[in-house]
């Protein structure tokens, strides 16, 4: 565990996608304040350590080139690997992460797939993927079960180990420079790079011809809002906090900063056919799921402000 080095945190100095110096300051607020420690304690279970980071400022800021939010101190390597092995969701409380999962978690990732595989127009046996930044490889586990190529990469040792015992195959970031695919899957992902942009171009470079990257990321535009409003984590709802989460969500996206992010990258948003969204979806006869099912699509595809983008090579 690191211990007060001063070196636990490094300042990003330019925007982590346009890389303009150019920015206005959301909010400031010591790590070694009350607040902030509250705030870490209750979201990582009081497995946060608070001696690397008290003499450190949260920071954030928006790029007044390309829009972006991001944390201008940023976790170091060896804070990093320490905030992703210890302080997240360890080895041994997987199996309750699981039992909290519904039935339309499960659901939903079954749609993704079944809307991918439609709109390559290819069977499912055919249909190359990778899950990038696969967590727990519950996403890999299903594009597994309808028959896909699958391939996962993952930093985390825990949750490779976790990946390779139930056949997934796990690659490697070089071996993006020598792999094909036709679909990469990025859950959760980018707002948690430090290094985005060189991370998404590295991604395309692998894409087929006509194959697609999925981003999906929080939308942060509500909890800039309200941050800049008030410049006190305190009075934020749990759920505000979430997208702009100190140490761990270190980019804040909202639809404009999202795309720009895809151009730097060599990409274009795709705007998927409600035809094969609507035919891919299920738990109509649920009520409660049944407006979320009509609208959701409509949201995203037709009036899309949403952060979860479609990208194909520009």
């Amino acid at each position: 565990m690191i211990d007060g080095n001063p070196d636990a945190l490094r300042v990003r100095t330019c925007c982590p996608s346009c890389e303009s110096t150019a920015y206005r300051v959301i909010a400031r607020e010591p790590y070694g304040g009350a607040g902030l420690k509250r705030l870490l304690d209750e979201h990582y279970g009081g497995r946060a350590n608070h001696a690397a980071i008290a003499k450190f400022d949260y920071e954030l800021v928006r790029c007044t080139s390309c829009g972006l939010g991001y944390q201008r101190t940023v976790p170091a390597s060896d804070l990093l690997n320490e905030i992703y092995e210890q302080w997240i969701v360890p080895a041994g409380e997987k199996d309750r992460l699981y039992r909290s999962r519904e039935l339309s978690y499960y659901r939903y990732l079954a749609e993704q797939l079944q809307f991918v595989i439609q709109h390559l127009k290819r069977k499912p046996s055919t249909v190359r993927a990778l899950d990038f930044g696969m967590g727990w490889a519950e996403w890999a586990t299903m594009a597994k079960a309808f028959g896909c190529q699958i391939s996962g990469m993952e930093l985390s040792a825990d949750r490779v180990t976790n990946a390779q015992s139930i056949g997934i195959e796990v690659v490697q970031w070089e071996d993006l420079a020598t792999r094909k695919f036709d679909f990469i899957n990025t859950e959760q992902v980018f707002e948690h790079l430090i290094d985005p942009l060189p991370t998404l171009r590295h991604l395309a470079n692998a894409l087929d011809g006509s194959g697609l990257i999925r981003v999906s990321v929080p939308d942060a535009r509500a909890s800039m809002r309200a941050l800049a409003k008030r410049r006190d984590f305190a009075a934020l709802s749990s759920q505000q906090v979430m997208s702009i989460a100190p140490l761990e969500h270190v980019n804040c996206f909202d639809y404009r900063s999202l795309v720009a992010l895809g151009k730097f990258a060599g990409l274009r948003p795709v705007r998927p056919g409600l035809r094969h969204l609507y035919n891919s979806s299920s738990g109509w006869f649920e009520l409660r799921n049944a407006l979320r099912l009509i609208l959701r699509p409509i949201y995203r595809h037709i009036f899309p402000k949403s952060t979860v983008v479609y990208f194909c090579r520009q």
